[in-house]
């Protein structure tokens, strides 16, 4: 979430009065954020949650029994799970640090999810929920969106690791290049299995484990690409990779924001459109089933004909089309 926050700190003149210090906070952002769950195309439409805990980032677990969520509700950020009729909500994390982009792995014993706990910069964290123990499995800043093997055995995620920072002569900002990873589910054995130079991210496995599907975009337009659509339009592809021999295949063209990918049946892949002429979720090879302000579109393993996922933080026009979750 983008929030712009103004602090001011009075501060007494002698040292013996800290205790009647104030803080002044204005936070200026969303005001709320509420997941949505609907069928296949698009019909009986229904919060997920009878109550919004400003949530967001939403997913199935493999056997499509759960969908893993990041909430404010507790304050800090945190990842919860709830059955898709909104039963059963549960608080898997409970930890001052950003918990965000949770992913449970194929038995359903393990969360994988991006954290700032002990560094401060985001790692991948497995969290065991038998024992409660969470391990940091990558040790390095700046990785994003784990992603599980669907044997379980392997984790795909986006990391800046070993790539330069770039200084855009236009604006003040700095970038960085960011490449899709695997690892193995204990964090040993990391691999890059994409080319350096471009800006790549939301790795997800295909059905067989044999591809990963991403988007990818050029580094001087990650800026723009934050706007949503407010500044300079951008294009990005969606991609995939073959995890054996490295082997490359497009799956889109033309104009648009393309991101959040998700193999579904076959060759046929989900994302959405977040920037351009058009915008909602868009499937391969052309089809557009719905269209609005849509984000983070996370399919069942039976998405193709069953249900979906998606986030939004504003009002969206909607028409029928894949099963998905959205916060408004």
């Amino acid at each position: 979430m983008l929030r712009i926050a103004l602090l001011a700190v009075l501060l007494v003149s002698t040292p013996v009065l800290f205790a009647k210090e104030r803080i002044f906070l204005h936070c200026i952002g969303p005001s709320r954020s509420t997941l949505f769950i609907a069928n296949a195309n698009g019909s009986d439409e229904r919060p997920l949650l009878p109550n919004s805990g400003f949530d967001y980032n939403a997913s199935f677990s493999a056997d499509g029994k759960w969908i893993i969520f990041t909430s404010e509700r507790g304050s800090s950020a945190d990842i919860y799970r709830v059955h898709p009729d909104g039963s059963g909500l549960e608080r898997l994390t409970d930890d001052p640090a950003y918990d965000d982009q949770g992913a449970l792995s194929p038995d359903g014993k393990h969360l994988a999810f991006a954290s700032s706990r002990g560094s401060g910069s985001a790692d991948i964290w497995v969290l065991d929920l038998r024992t409660k123990k969470a391990q940091n499995v990558t040790y390095s800043p700046a990785n994003f969106r784990p992603s599980w093997s669907p044997d379980g055995k392997w984790i795909a995620f986006s990391s800046d690791r070993n790539a330069p920072v770039r200084r855009d002569r236009e604006r003040f900002e700095q970038s960085q290049a960011a490449s899709i990873y695997l690892m193995r589910a204990d964090g040993t054995d990391v691999r890059r299995i994409t080319s350096m130079g471009k800006f790549a991210g939301s790795p997800r496995w295909s059905s067989d484990g044999e591809r990963i599907v991403f988007y990818e975009m050029e580094i001087q337009d990650t800026f723009h690409a934050r706007q949503a659509g407010l500044g300079k339009l951008v294009d990005s592809l969606i991609v995939s990779v073959s995890v054996a021999t490295g082997s490359r295949q497009d799956h889109t063209s033309g104009p648009g924001l393309k991101v959040s990918p998700q193999f579904l049946s076959g060759n046929r892949i989900g994302y959405v459109i977040k920037a351009g002429p058009r915008m909602g979720l868009a499937f391969t090879p052309g089809d557009q089933l719905a269209n609005g302000e849509i984000r983070n579109p996370s399919w069942s393993a039976d998405g193709s004909n069953q249900r979906s996922l998606t986030d939004n933080q504003w009002k969206m026009q909607r028409q029928p089309g894949h099963r998905y979750l959205c916060h408004s």
